[in-house]
Parts: structure tokens; C-alpha cells; sequence
């Protein structure tokens, strides 16, 4: 083999896997994993993202047991919108709170620019905590007064900016 092959091999060896599609990060997370809902959201008719909910063996989601949002990206979006959207829907969903911009700031560590293939998973293990891994890796744990069903009812709760896609994901 050339020595150009072997060398462009090697690299491609090293980048980070992006095909991976979370199942063994989410059953390390959640006890015997199924997915309850999938959703795919879209804007104008192009799909943004695919949305899937992990729970305990399916079951109906409830915050006293850990779950796994997995949200898989089919455009690029800036990290900078991330967090204005999450700040946006929080605003949306609960009005206008003091911690808003506190909860945005503490996001702004943890999103990263996506692309086409790209994905977060949000865990939520504990009340006041959310994970997010990015694309496998954990990009960060945030704490916060109540934070995990706040932040995942953006996409989980029946006021959510698509209610549709919320029951999809809670299977209902």
C-alpha cells in the first residue's frame, strides 16, 4: 500500500467517530433502554432535527426514573442558536424568570456547532441536573434548581413549540 494510503488512513482513524448512534452511551445511562417516541421536527418543511426518547424498558416518561433525549441533526446550526432557542423556549414555556439568562450562559459550554449527522443526548438523572454528550462524549453536566424537566420540557411538555412531536416522543 502507498505510503500516502496508509498515511490518510491513519487519519481517518483518529477523527472522532460520528456515525455512532448512541445506543451503547444510552444503555450505559438508562436501565434496559427502549425507545418510547421518535419525532422528527421541522421548519418550513425541511427537517431540523430527529428527536427520540429513551426511558426504562419504554416505559411512560416520569422524572423519578433517569432518561435519554437523543436529538440527531439534519442541518448545520450555529451553537449560538442553540442557546438563544433554549433561552427562547424556556421564556416560551414558563414566562419571563430571573434565571433565564443564567441557565442560557450555563448551556452556552455545553452546545457546539452541529451539522448533518450530529448528535446530542440530554440525560436526565437527578432533578437539578441534565448531561449532554455530543456525538458520545460528555460535553458538560449543568446544575440548576429543578432543571431537568425545565430544560426537557422544551421538547417533552404538551406546551412544548410542537405539541405533536412531544406525544410522539412520550408515545402517546
Amino acid at each position: 500500500m502507498p505510503k500516502a494510503a496508509v498515511f490518510a488512513l491513519l487519519l481517518l482513524a483518529a477523527l472522532p467517530a460520528r456515525a455512532n448512534d448512541g445506543s451503547a452511551l444510552i444503555s450505559q445511562i438508562v436501565d434496559s433502554p427502549e425507545m418510547r417516541g421518535e419525532a422528527t421536527f421541522r421548519w418550513l418543511g425541511l427537517p431540523l432535527y430527529t428527536a427520540r426518547l429513551y426511558t426504562p424498558r419504554g416505559q411512560a416518561l416520569t422524572w423519578t426514573r433517569p432518561i435519554a433525549l437523543q436529538l440527531i441533526y439534519a442541518r448545520n446550526i450555529s451553537r449560538q442558536a442553540l442557546v438563544d432557542a433554549t433561552v427562547s423556549e424556556l421564556e416560551r414555556l414558563e414566562g419571563s424568570q430571573a434565571d433565564h439568562a443564567v441557565i442560557g450562559e450555563k448551556f452556552a459550554t455545553c452546545f457546539r456547532d452541529v451539522g448533518d449527522g450530529d448528535q446530542f443526548v440530554a440525560v436526565s438523572e437527578a432533578r437539578d441536573e441534565v448531561k449532554l454528550y455530543f456525538n458520545g462524549a460528555l460535553a458538560c453536566s449543568v446544575r440548576h434548581d429543578d432543571l431537568s424537566a425545565r430544560f426537557l420540557n422544551i421538547w417533552l411538555s404538551d406546551n412544548s413549540r410542537s405539541p405533536n412531536l412531544s406525544r410522539q416522543l412520550r408515545g402517546g
